[in-house]
């Protein structure tokens, strides 16, 4: 039989087996790609093979092979988890070290990550991410002249070496592995009405127990922020009228002045520079901000605060993007920060970049229509603190 055949007949199986993943994978298609640079990849509704590179397992291995690829979908790594600007190879090793979690026998199918990532186990997909993103780009800077990594500190052993001298070859291959990997809300609600099926009829087949938790812990919708920041951009655009001969009043023409409206908005972005806010989250802060507010914002301008305001002046956003110089790390206190957004009347909004760690502030009454929102890390905490006083956002891999 060839290799689409035994997959057909694996997916049969499931049928009576794998209640769960027979219905997972009939929301997607499958098919075959001769030129895909991995055996199996998922993603914008299909799952893909290589028949040159699975002809060689037999049928146990393949249908763990399979397994794995469909249990990536009902975690919904490749369609809802995506850390903001993500390198799709880390992304795809960080999963296949979930997975290896869970499913026993990863290596045995070639989805064991290298050993030469030397990572705690037992983390969430995302800590998965910035462990090894921050090895990998290490790796990278200390390339030899032959494109391959050099070892890490504290790697010396012969097997080491060769996971070592392998890297390049698995971070293309996890690359391709994830290239269809995009945010897809539409696909992510389908994966979870199955999902939710399963809970309804206790329907698992062979899904252990602490693989079923995650499974459920993933069900809790993943907040658009997205859509929120694009709400509170929204909100605090002004423009300017001014009145121009150039151009002709619609309705009466070169007898009255035309007008022209220009915007007119100014933004103030906060930047918590306290101890527990480490310098690559506010790097990451700053291209957040950079690439919602850029359009329709007149001028944009930094300030620095931990326990007080840190900087002698607001600076301009791309300034502070080019070089921030972190003054802080003390403690954190939002109060003097807010203080100066209200005393300055020239600022249309205020955008918090924090972790959240601090007290409750508090708002003048006759203050309160001033937007404010605040963008928390992944991790932040004290959110019921924030919510009164404007929309607060966690954005993933922050």
């Amino acid at each position: 039989m060839t290799v689409g055949e035994r997959i057909k007949t694996i997916s049969q199986e499931w049928f009576l087996t794998e209640p769960l993943m027979f219905s997972v994978l009939c929301t997607h298609a499958i098919k075959r790609n001769d030129n895909m640079g991995c055996d199996m990849r998922c993603g914008k509704g299909v799952i893909e093979f290589n028949p040159d590179r699975l002809e060689h397992f037999d049928d146990n291995h393949l249908a763990l092979r399979l397994k794995a690829e469909v249990l990536r979908i009902i975690l919904k790594h490749p369609y809802q988890r995506q850390p903001y600007n993500p390198r799709r190879d880390v992304m795809r090793l960080s999963s296949d070290m979930t997975l290896s979690d869970h499913l026993d026998g990863m290596d045995s199918v070639g989805l064991e990550p290298p050993r030469i990532f030397n990572v705690p186990r037992d983390q969430a997909f995302e800590q998965y991410y910035s462990l090894m993103a921050g090895q990998v780009m290490q790796l990278e800077l200390n390339q030899d002249g032959n494109g391959i990594p050099l070892m890490m500190p504290g790697e010396g052993d012969s097997e080491a070496d060769g996971d070592s001298s392998d890297l390049t070859d698995s971070m293309l291959s996890a690359d391709a592995g994830a290239s269809l990997w995009e945010e897809d809300e539409l696909m992510t609600e389908k994966v979870n009405h199955e999902i939710e099926n399963a809970q309804r009829c206790n329907q698992w087949g062979s899904i252990s127990g602490d693989l079923k938790s995650l499974i459920e812990s993933s069900l809790i919708s993943k907040q658009n922020f997205r859509a929120i920041l694009s709400q509170f951009r929204a909100s605090i655009l002004s423009t300017k009228r001014h009145l121009t001969r150039m151009r002709p009043n619609r309705r009466y023409g070169f007898d009255a002045m035309g007008s022209q409206y220009a915007y007119s908005t100014r933004l103030l972005v906060a930047v918590d520079v306290s101890g527990s806010v480490p310098d690559t989250d506010i790097k990451k802060f700053l291209a957040v901000i950079n690439r919602f507010f850029k359009q329709g914002i007149e001028r944009i301008e930094v300030i620095q605060f931990d326990s007080k305001i840190t900087t002698e002046k607001p600076m301009l956003l791309k300034q502070a993007t080019n070089g921030i110089r972190v003054i802080g790390r003390g403690g954190t206190n939002f109060q003097p920060a807010i203080d100066f957004y209200y005393e300055h009347d020239e600022y249309d909004g205020l955008v918090f970049l924090t972790d959240g760690y601090a007290a409750r502030p508090t708002v003048p009454d006759d203050k309160r229509h001033k937007p404010l929102a605040w963008i928390l890390t992944s991790n932040g905490g004290n959110e019921e603190n924030l919510e009164p006083f404007g929309p607060v956002v966690r954005i993933s891999g922050l």
